[in-house]
């Protein structure tokens, strides 16, 4: 009788564990969860802010794998878009800093020749499909595709 109560008992015990997870729809990597928003290109100034109604920012590219791990997506995803990255230059010219941190770049992958701030006009970088997926400065409002990245969520699993 005392194994059938214990297990009784423990059957009734609800148990929560911690889970990270992404919500649907986007792609985890390390700590962060990936949205490719392709749908209605936009402006770099309107990539930031459709990142912040997600409760997400314009991704900031910290390394190798990281970087690696976008453009990996993007090729299999057969894509010839050019994707807005949180970097720019618009403060202090040729001083890029990631938007959302102010943080200085410790990872580049620029494109060769790039950034080169053509005609001035410049500020904002992007995933350049006609370079592979490297780095290219290009002028901010144009109309491109972008990446949001977020925080991976704590979810409650419920188990009992």
């Amino acid at each position: 009788m005392g194994s059938v109560y214990r297990f009784v008992l423990l059957s009734a015990v609800v148990a929560v564990l911690s889970a990270q997870s992404c919500p649907g729809g986007w792609y985890h990597h390390a700590t962060s969860c990936y949205a490719f928003i392709d749908a209605e290109p936009l402006g770099w100034a309107e990539a930031m802010f459709y990142c912040s109604t997600l409760h997400a920012n314009l991704v900031q590219i910290e390394s190798s794998s990281e970087n690696n791990f976008l453009k990996n997506h993007l090729f299999a995803a057969k894509t010839n878009a050019t994707y807005w990255i949180g970097l720019t230059d618009a403060l202090v010219e040729g001083k890029y800093l990631w938007q959302t941190t102010q943080d200085d770049v410790n990872f580049v992958d620029w494109a060769p020749g790039e950034p080169n701030d053509v005609a001035h006009t410049e500020d904002c970088a992007a995933l350049w499909f006609g370079y592979h997926y490297q780095w290219n400065d290009a002028f901010c409002a144009n109309r491109y595709d972008f990446i949001c990245e977020r925080e991976m969520t704590e979810r409650p699993n419920i188990i009992g």
